[in-house]
């Protein structure tokens, strides 16, 4: 793999995680003005469809940030590691630290997974407050 081909892919993979995030979330956005408005209107039978294709498109994009992130890792260590071999010239490349993409991964899992539980917590809550009154 060529400097320039490892350069262009850890941007493409950049960019696809940057574009599946913006994704994520419209669709929590989306799904918490759903609970805003229509949370206490729906049977209990529609509640489980909507909470399981809403837990099946969260894990989806989740699992997705994931595999991506991980790409991202392992790809930035290569640069790394031709970049100290001498194979690469990226002079201005690799000035993070190691454990900064080892932490975003991390970090932008715990986002989703807390993005799609503070949303099934918005949507109960909701349904209970509104149901109550």
């Amino acid at each position: 793999m060529t400097e320039y081909e490892a350069y262009d892919t850890i941007m493409s993979i950049a960019s696809n995680t940057f574009n599946l995030m913006f994704g994520y979330f419209s669709l929590v956005f989306g799904f918490l003005v759903m609970s805003h408005m229509a949370a206490n209107k729906l049977s209990s039978q529609l509640v489980m469809v909507v909470l399981g294709l809403y837990t099946l498109a969260c894990a989806v994009i989740t699992l997705n940030f994931y595999a991506l992130n991980v790409d991202l890792d392992n790809l930035y260590l290569y640069i790394l590691t031709q970049k100290q071999s001498g194979t690469y010239d990226l002079a201005w490349f690799g000035m993070n630290p190691l454990w900064v993409p080892k932490s975003l991964t991390v970090l932008q899992v715990i986002l989703g997974l807390g993005g799609y539980l503070g949303s099934i917590f918005f949507f109960f809550y909701s349904r209970k407050r509104k149901l109550s009154a």
